[in-house]
């Protein structure tokens, strides 16, 4: 069966810094991977950007296989409000993410990227949307210490908590998509696996 990825990086996603390279690779894994920026910088509202990631979704979920959303550091927060929005998805991970505390944010950091704001202040009522069953086929993954997104803030109740074994922001999440993807597949297909069955 074929499973689509959409990867929704995080702030300076203008920037790749070789995770398109290294997304390629999860093909191996029988992952589809469709890099998705949303332009944190580019002065546009968030709406929009969720407009159109919602509609690559719903494209995605014509076509055969199953659709799930990984989210990076900021990125999370984008993949939360869609997944509120579109029943038919079957997982979310979360990497690093940035879901809880948005007024702990700099407003240096909303000024220059006014869609995360927006997106930020959205996910605690897309998370009050969700039910337990939904909490469920998230995964949560952090590093063991994270000097720029404090570990509480990637907690979600009910969600599988992942931890990597490195330090700091950079270094969990170039060990997730990396040495860890064998780790996002096996969650991703099981959570497939079992939307089958049901």
């Amino acid at each position: 069966m074929v499973h689509h990825v959409v990867y929704i990086p995080g702030l300076g996603d203008s920037r790749p810094r070789g995770q398109t390279v290294i997304l390629y690779f999860w093909k191996l894994f029988g992952l589809n991977v469709h890099y998705f920026p949303l332009g944190w910088a580019d002065k546009e509202a968030f709406e929009p950007k969720l407009g159109r990631l919602l509609k690559l979704i719903d494209e995605l979920e014509l076509q055969e296989g199953a659709v799930s959303l990984v989210g990076v550091s900021a990125g999370a927060s984008a993949v939360l409000n869609a997944y509120a929005k579109r029943g038919g998805i079957n997982s979310v991970i979360c990497i690093c993410g940035k879901i809880n505390s948005p007024q702990a944010i700099s407003e240096r950091t909303y000024r220059i990227n006014p869609a995360f704001k927006q997106s930020m202040f959205g996910v605690k009522q897309s998370l009050d949307k969700l039910t337990p069953a939904q909490n469920s086929r998230i995964m949560s993954i952090h590093p063991l210490s994270d000097g720029t997104v404090p570990l509480s803030d990637t907690a979600i109740p009910g969600a599988v908590e992942k931890t990597a074994p490195v330090v700091g922001h950079i270094f969990g999440i170039f060990y997730s998509i990396t040495f860890g993807a064998a780790g996002i597949a096996k969650f991703l297909k099981s959570q497939a696996a079992k939307a089958k069955q049901s």
